[in-house]
């Protein structure tokens, strides 16, 4: 006798944005049972002149930190996975990086 399984989908996606408020809001709409992972804070650090002419000892100092996390959904269903992707494209200040894979 052939036992069909059925596959099982999984989506993997890793989240950033430079507003901790908004990867929040992510994570808040995201179901209990989902586990994420935070990862590290990427922080870059520039100077700029703040005259274009002359008075080199005159600079500005700025830094922008990126706040990233990673978490994955499994499902029987792929209507499931579909479903988180078309709600993470609702999200102005959070860049994602989606991998789907399946596995029987």
């Amino acid at each position: 006798m052939i036992c069909l399984q059925k596959p099982i989908y999984r989506c993997e996606v890793w989240c950033l944005s430079t507003n901790l408020a908004s990867l929040k809001l992510v994570h808040s709409l995201l179901p209990f049972f989902i586990n994420y992972i935070g990862l590290s804070t990427r922080i870059k650090r520039f100077t700029l002149l703040r005259s274009p002419l002359g008075n080199k000892t005159s600079k500005d100092q700025f830094e922008r930190r990126e706040y990233r996390i990673y978490f994955y959904v499994e499902s029987k269903k792929p209507s499931v996975i579909l479903a988180y992707i078309n709600t993470l494209n609702y999200f102005n200040e959070v860049k994602s990086k989606v991998r789907i894979s399946n596995t029987i």
